[in-house]
């Protein structure tokens, strides 16, 4: 507080006292006067720290937000990145089970061009995943790209299945007539196996092995007359190719038949025509 009793104030003294305040009134009021502005100076000065700290903090609250949102929008794209690759090649992502070790029978690995018409759920021959056929393709991975057959239409408007011959490849693929039981046999498994893995329905899967399990149990499987397997292997054959033609052409399910159960009368023909 300044003093108030000194010369640098007389002029204040002297306005007060010559009002009718006495002197030691005078000095007071002038104190507290002066005390009254300097603590109203003092709030305003508080007022002011209080409001550029409050105005910091908010600003450091909204750099820390903002560097937080950037941070989680990172962390974000870096997991949604990691999903698409993982979807990508999910391959390269499978957990590895360490109980399971490498299979010992002989590796079934069809060619591309195989897989590729099994993924669309078309008909392939048998005889890719025979002994011979899988030979080819460990011998030349392209050897089968072509040697298959696709479903045409004929000029009367019936569907019927033509092969594709690749010209770089002078053996074409064996008809699944031609089949010996013990190839059939071999292939129908792992024909199975790569339906599956192509995602087959679990019920085209079912009638396939129903369908095969049937004519390796059929009372002709035991004979020891080739005609007989013969009569199997064009059976197993035609109607394959038949139930694929049929369905490729329906236009509902209720068209879709079960192929499983074995036609006596047809098999009889097929053997009456060999």
């Amino acid at each position: 507080c300044p003093d108030f009793t000194g010369d640098l104030y007389t002029a204040e003294r002297n306005d007060l006292t010559q009002a009718g305040l006495a002197e030691p009134a005078a000095i007071t009021l002038l104190q507290n006067m002066w005390k009254r502005s300097n603590d109203a100076d003092k709030r305003k000065w508080d007022e002011k720290i209080e409001a550029d700290r409050l105005a910091t903090e908010a600003d450091l609250l909204v750099r820390k937000e903002a560097q937080q949102a950037a941070i989680a929008l990172k962390e974000q794209e870096a997991i949604a990145a990691e999903k698409e690759e993982m979807k990508k090649n999910k391959s390269k992502y499978f957990a590895i089970n360490m109980n399971r070790i490498a299979p010992r029978g002989r590796d079934v690995i069809p060619s591309t061009a195989v897989m590729a018409k099994l993924k669309k759920g078309e008909y392939v021959h048998l005889y890719h995943f025979t002994n011979d056929g899988l030979d080819r393709v460990d011998h030349d991975p392209t050897a089968e790209s072509n040697n298959s057959t696709k479903l045409v239409t004929n000029p009367d408007g019936s569907l019927s299945w033509e092969p594709i011959i690749n010209n770089k490849s002078v053996s074409a693929v064996k008809s699944d007539a031609e089949l010996s039981i013990e190839d059939f046999c071999h292939a129908c498994p792992c024909m199975l196996t790569a339906m599956s893995e192509c995602g087959w329905p679990d019920d085209r899967c079912q009638m396939f092995h129903s369908f095969w399990s049937n004519i390796q149990q059929h009372d002709y499987r035991d004979s020891s007359e080739p005609r007989d397997h013969r009569a199997l292997m064009m059976y197993q054959d035609k109607q394959c190719k038949r139930w694929h033609m049929t369905t490729a052409a329906a236009t509902s399910s209720e068209e879709v038949y079960n192929l499983a159960p074995i036609c006596e009368t047809k098999l009889a023909e097929y053997w009456r025509k060999i």
